[in-house]
């Protein structure tokens, strides 16, 4: 990997961090539950994608800024399982 692809590859996970709560309800937490959060989720998946981003690196993702809301760990599980479903369509 070139340094230039390694500054891409942080600029992108740096990226997805700053924007995964779009993804998600303000008030309820749930993963793209309504069609705005389900658009950035969308967007994120490409951007993603386009940036060979594994969904591993996504779930951790999801996952830091679940905790760090406060979410207990069935709410939790249950949105990961829905960002697997929407980002594992197209990343692996």
């Amino acid at each position: 990997m070139t340094d230039k692809e390694k500054i891409e590859r942080h600029d992108t996970l740096t990226t997805l961090r700053t924007r995964i709560g779009s993804c998600f309800g303000t008030a309820d937490g749930i993963f793209a539950g309504h069609p705005s959060d389900e658009q950035s989720a969308k967007e994120l998946r490409k951007l993603a994608f386009d940036n060979k981003i594994k969904l591993i690196e996504i779930r951790e993702i999801a996952l830091g800024y679940l905790f760090g809301k406060g979410y207990v760990g069935p709410h939790i599980k249950e949105q990961i399982e829905k960002v697997d479903q929407l980002f594992g369509k197209k990343i692996q």
